[in-house]
């Protein structure tokens, strides 16, 4: 950064208060800083594991929720508890929250015993005591150009908003229902996190239990009026217009009734390799959950931390951008100009060669050019690659790739490497490689070769023949290989099996078996006549009301086919132990996630290069926040304590303070071969810690459930 730019951005920080916020997201984390942090000190003084932290906005106070039912208010600076709050729940505490304009003296709670305090810290009191989701309450969140509101989510699959203003039976309001179990989006979902836009209030998204990233438009919606559980109990059960007998669709929104999906306030985020395997992660026993969703300092990004896979960011404005959306045979339309052109093996020109394509070629020729610093990296990435050691030569190509983002080389490269890893994902950023690298050059035999295999690896069978049957047009001399013709042979025989597969399945189907609709999957596929069939089969339900839930399955199914695609990719942490591991943005340039092998990892947003790991606890890293404005680091998990990272720039420091990860290559590995592993093993490892226990006052400890 260079000087006259820092002088700038703190110039305007002194004139406006709003630029504090870019501010401090571009300059109080840099590169050296993050290179240099270390374990700064230890927060003692809780008894169970450490499950939420919390700063408040001036970062004066730091608010811990833990498994010994208590929240613990501390001095960040002086080192010492402030104030420690006995409060009411009955089950591990999961969120905190400091209300906005309140002077730091409220404080929300809520935790697995279903309930929902906000807290009085002078008075340490509960003014307000909320009994609304019917399962466990996950996440609490606030807008804080928002007073008096706050948000929560729960594993009952409710989105509920609070307004503290409102008498006590009044407080709560349903803002979205994911409990239904036929005519939302994901069935039987559960809510796991909640995120407030704090660049843009009006937007929400929501993690569940599912792939799938939502994002919501507030301002769209319409609250629904709900009644806390004691008050629900005591209803009799003829009574219609309670909770649980209301409406079975997802949310009421003001242009219900407006044919245009498009403007329904609902957009989809979602890796594009996700969709089509959900089935096949069933029947591996393997879930996929979002365990925690941030946005940017700026509002323009949104991370994702998928359970079971790997950290995604997304561009909340790429949606007009065709190659972020999922639908991926886009491919396609990269050779309609030059009309499937036949590149010779010797010339490597077409036969047809205009002045124009001329002019490209000399162009895509110029684009091979590297600049040293580039052309030096590649040479360690191939040098990696020939050691098989393709954890490192991808890092080096990501560097190179930075400094030569129009290079086809670089990316087909790239892409080989990644198809040598294999990690999960990785296959599908490398069918995103090879269609930039062709994007950059048309005539780059590798990477259209390398786009055919991909698409089948990933079971595109009949994507995968499309593209080789192009591969095949426009280089005659390299399809008579002996790789294209086993790659064909390959494709061939695998459509063959799909296609018997899916008589046997439509014949089940025939003799009587009623496959439900679910997420973008292979039942998905459905026709509406069978929706509506077993729609009708209830009777209890209006015509309205079946117009209506029609309507939404319409709006789900155009949302999802317009899903937008992921950004960047950041792997090497482990996510499978637990629901509720956050990933948070560390200023504008850095991104960092707890791993169930106790450390915490930061990479670098642009290279999405690791660049440091540490140790944060002796099983698993679940919490990690930043300071609101200079560069502190809290971490929690399984640990009773919290603790406090900053940089260290002395050379000597002692062991207890050194945490770095050295060995990350190992790391990395071991956490990829820990994802993958069977779920019975993690249940077997994991015993002992997720035992149900109650103590004398009849209080239940609920351990973190895995995801």
């Amino acid at each position: 950064m260079s000087q006259n730019t820092f002088l700038h951005d703190l110039y305007y920080k002194e004139l406006d208060s709003s630029y504090f916020r870019k501010f401090k997201s571009k300059n109080v984390f840099s590169r050296s800083i993050i290179e240099h942090m270390n374990l700064d000190y230890e927060l003692q003084g809780h008894s169970g594991c450490v499950n939420c932290l919390e700063w408040n906005q001036s970062g004066s106070i730091l608010a811990s929720g833990s498994d010994d039912l208590k929240i613990i208010l501390w001095d960040p600076f002086r080192r010492k508890e402030l104030k420690r709050i006995e409060t009411k729940h009955r089950g591990n505490i999961f969120g905190v929250k400091f209300l906005p304009y309140t002077g730091d003296t409220l404080i929300a709670s809520a935790a697995a015993d279903r309930d929902i305090y906000v807290h009085d810290i002078n008075k340490n009191v509960a003014i307000n005591e909320i009994h609304a989701h019917q399962n466990r309450v996950k996440r609490l969140e606030t807008a804080q150009d928002t007073p008096f509101l706050f948000w929560s989510c729960g594993e009952d699959g409710y989105v509920l908003q609070h307004d503290i203003r409102c008498k006590p039976s009044e407080i709560t309001s349903l803002l979205l229902n994911y409990s239904t179990s036929d005519l939302v989006d994901s069935k039987h979902s559960e809510v796991k996190c909640v995120c407030i836009n704090q660049a843009r209030s009006e937007q929400i998204a929501i993690g569940l239990s599912d792939p799938y990233a939502r994002v919501y438009d507030r301002r769209m919606m319409q609250l629904r009026a709900f009644k806390n559980r004691n008050t629900q109990n005591s209803q009799t059960t003829t009574t219609s217009t309670s909770v649980n007998s209301a409406p079975k669709y997802l949310f009421e929104y003001s242009l219900l009734n407006d044919a245009d999906p498009s403007h329904v306030p609902l957009t989809y985020y979602v890796p594009g390799h996700l969709p089509k395997r959900i089935d096949e992660y069933h029947r591996r026993m393997k879930t996929l959950s979002i365990t925690f969703i941030s946005f940017s300092p700026n509002g323009k990004e949104l991370l994702v931390n998928l359970g079971g896979e790997q950290l995604y960011l997304y561009d909340l404005d790429a949606h007009n951008n065709l190659c972020n959306q999922i639908k991926f045979d886009s491919y396609k339309k990269l050779f309609d100009e030059c009309d499937y052109t036949v590149v010779s093996s010797t010339t490597k020109t077409s036969t047809n060669e205009t002045s124009s394509e001329s002019e490209a070629q000399k162009q895509s020729k110029k684009k091979a050019k590297l600049p040293p610093k580039a052309e030096e990296l590649k040479a360690k990435a191939n040098a990696s690659f020939e050691e098989q050691n393709y954890v490192e030569a991808i890092e080096f190509y990501n560097q190179a790739i930075q400094i030569a983002e129009n290079s086809p080389i670089l990316y087909g490269n790239r892409a080989a490497t990644l198809m040598k890893r294999n990690w999960d994902g990785d296959i599908y950023s490398a069918i995103k490689d090879c269609y930039t690298a062709l994007t950059l050059d048309k005539t780059h035999l590798k990477s259209h070769f390398r786009l055919a295999k991909c698409l089948n690896d990933l079971k595109w069978h009949q994507e995968a023949k499309e593209c080789i049957e192009i591969f095949a047009k426009r280089f005659p001399d390299y399809a008579k290989s002996q790789a294209c013709e086993n790659l064909i042979k390959e494709i061939d025989k695998a459509l063959k099996n799909q296609k018997k597969k899916t008589n046997e399945n439509s014949d089940e189907e025939e003799n009587g078996s009623d496959v439900e609709w679910t997420t973008m999957s292979e039942s998905e596929n459905e026709s509406n006549d069978s929706i509506n069939k077993k729609q009708k089969l209830n009777k209890e339900e209006s015509i309205e009301t079946l117009e209506k839930n029609k309507k939404i399955i319409k709006i789900y199914q155009h949302k999802k086919l317009n899903s937008i695609d992921f950004q960047s990719r950041f792997c090497g942490h482990c996510n499978v132990s637990t629901d509720i591991k956050e990933a948070n943005f560390v200023g504008e340039n850095f991104v960092a996630a707890g791993s169930d092998d106790g450390s915490f990892f930061i990479w670098d947003k642009k290279t999405t290069n690791i660049i440091r790991v540490l140790k944060g606890d002796e099983s698993i890293v679940n919490c990690i926040q930043t300071h609101p404005y200079s560069c502190y680091m809290a971490t929690s998990g399984i640990d009773n304590e919290v603790r406090i990272w900053a940089p260290n720039y002395n050379e000597k420091i002692a062991d207890e303070y050194d945490r770095v990860i050295t060995d990350v290559k190992s790391t990395v590995l071991n956490n990829q071969v820990k994802m993958n592993s069977h779920p019975f093993e993690y249940l077997f490892l994991n015993y002992s810690q997720n035992n149900w226990n109650s103590d004398e006052t009849g209080n239940q400890n609920v351990e973190c459930r895995p995801s």
